[in-house]
């Protein structure tokens, strides 16, 4: 059964494209992409239209059991009702965008509407249509919340110690996916953490499927704790058990910046633990940033300010966290008032906004305090707030 917001979108879609030809649907890693598409495909060909579903690699295939699915690589035109293209964002690539050009109706999914070098698809598609975004599946309980994390030190490519002793630090015994730059690199940090006693399994494009399937299996009942990828499992790998994500592969793409840290955010029953290694974060912003998609890419915080964000890093426990927080909400660490003065007026007006969004989205007195406390107001605020909204219902 679809979730209400699954099933808002599906009707928006069906909507749009009776007016439109080519259709990008947008949806937050975990958001459940594939029940819709699933349920499109199967009303269409129920009303005697023939269905096509491309996804870009093979192990997407195996995933998406019920239509009939092809990869990108493998497909020819056959002049079908619907394409739906999984993974759109990468419909723009040569071979996938010379295929596509000749669909008489198109339907892509993404959960970041740009291609990884940060450009847009209007070559493709004519219209996006936008589910709701990662702040507001974390508050509904659709996704998991999260903890981030940027310790100092980085990653060397040569010796990773950092990274074993930051995990065994923030996230030990949590299963996690870890993100590595090369073959190479993943062997090295796979040999550290074995040499902790920690078991490590690593899949690449290079194995088997057969050998693949048998690592993730592993994985996912917890016979291993860690599992490294060289970008195998950025998109579309559905790994449940997740509830860290250990990155270590510097990126300058949004897009898969956010593609990896979303594979620890699915539901579970503990928030998710999110070491950034290599400054992503720094460049990039929250993953529940509330980013403005367009489809002439370069997405934008909302209130106009770039994508990359700035975060706070607390100097106490490496938790990071939105810069106009006073006080850092894991572990208390009232923050130094900054010494250098922002010459950016829209910077400091966004930092007001975020600051009078947060007050407003508070639902309890609970919330009232919390907020108070991270920005270290006296709760003479709270008193103030509460009189303030004493016409107002609360829940």
């Amino acid at each position: 059964m679809l979730r209400p917001y699954q099933t808002r979108l599906l009707e928006e879609l069906r909507t749009s494209l009776r007016d439109h030809k080519r259709v990008l649907a947008v949806l937050p890693t975990g958001g459940g992409k594939t029940k819709i598409f699933c349920e499109i495909a199967a009303a269409a060909r129920a009303r005697g239209h023939t269905v096509q579903v491309l996804v870009h690699r093979r192990e997407l295939v195996d995933q998406t059991p019920d239509p009939s699915v092809q990869t990108i690589q493998s497909w020819t035109p056959n002049g079908a009702d619907l394409v739906i293209v999984d993974e759109a964002h990468h419909a723009c690539a040569l071979s996938w965008a010379d295929k596509l050009r000749g669909c008489e109706r198109l339907l892509g999914f993404t959960a970041t509407p740009q291609r990884l070098d940060g450009n847009g698809l209007d070559g493709i598609f004519g219209r996006m249509v936008e589910g709701p975004n990662v702040a507001r599946l974390m508050a509904d309980g659709f996704l998991s919340q999260f903890r981030l994390f940027a310790p100092p030190g980085g990653v060397d490519i040569k010796g990773v110690a950092n990274a074993v002793k930051n995990w065994k630090l923030l996230a030990p015994g949590r299963q996690t996916i870890g993100f590595c730059v090369s073959l190479a690199h993943m062997q090295t940090v796979a040999a550290a953490f074995e040499a902790e006693g920690v078991h490590v399994g690593c899949i690449d494009g290079r194995m088997a499927k057969a050998a693949r399937d048998e690592v993730v299996r592993q994985f996912k009942e917890g016979k291993l704790r860690i599992l490294l990828s060289v970008e195998l499992i950025s998109e579309g790998f559905d790994v449940p058990a997740c509830d860290c994500v250990l990155l270590m592969r510097p990126t300058k793409s949004l897009a898969m910046y956010l593609q990896q840290v979303g594979r620890g955010l699915r539901p579970s029953s503990k928030e998710c633990v999110i070491l950034d290694c290599v400054g992503n974060s720094a460049h990039h912003g929250m993953p529940d940033e509330e980013r403005i998609w367009s489809l002439q890419g370069h997405a934008k915080i909302r209130n106009g300010l770039v994508a990359n964000a700035p975060v706070r890093v607390c100097s106490r426990c490496f938790g990071v966290h939105r810069p106009h927080l006073r006080v850092c909400p894991f572990c208390g660490f009232s923050h130094p008032l900054d010494k250098r003065i922002p010459t950016d007026l829209e910077l400091i007006l966004e930092q007001k906004r975020q600051m009078k969004r947060d007050v407003g989205r508070a639902r309890s007195v609970e919330d009232l305090e919390r907020i108070a406390k991270e920005r270290g107001y006296s709760m003479r605020w709270v008193d103030h707030i509460l009189r303030s909204r004493k016409n107002r219902t609360w829940r």
